[in-house]
């Protein structure tokens, strides 16, 4: 009985902590896009890790998001956010409407809680 109840508090411990880190990636997320809508890549890139800092520079997420999004003085709009833990990663999937463009982006948060992954994806 003992042993059962020790897993059950183990069990809502991780259950707790995967949601905190997802709240945790929400914020993070939100911060990041909040950035590109001003155009402050170098402030978009802020919350990085070392590794993504690595593979994906200012001057590449600049030229990434202006390929993306065809109307960057319309203000966006974002749908409602998309919560999910994928081998130990949150991921914050955020739908965002800019004029006629659709996008959407894909944030993935390490343990630490920095950006190890950002993905956008224009819809039809």
């Amino acid at each position: 009985m003992k042993l059962a109840f020790a897993v059950c508090i183990t069990l809502g411990l991780a259950v707790g902590t995967a949601h905190a880190a997802d709240a945790d990636c929400q914020a993070t997320s939100s911060r990041m896009l909040d950035h590109l809508d001003k155009r402050d890549y170098l402030g978009a890139t802020a919350d990085f890790n070392e590794r993504m800092k690595a593979s994906l520079s200012v001057d590449r997420l600049a030229r990434l998001w202006q390929a993306k999004v065809q109307h960057p003085d319309l203000p966006d709009v974002r749908g409602p956010v998309q919560l999910s833990n994928v081998q130990g990663y949150a991921v914050v999937v955020t739908p965002l409407h800019h004029g006629q463009d659709q996008l959407n982006t894909r944030v993935v948060c390490d343990a630490d809680g920095k950006i190890g992954g950002f993905f956008v994806k224009s819809m039809p």
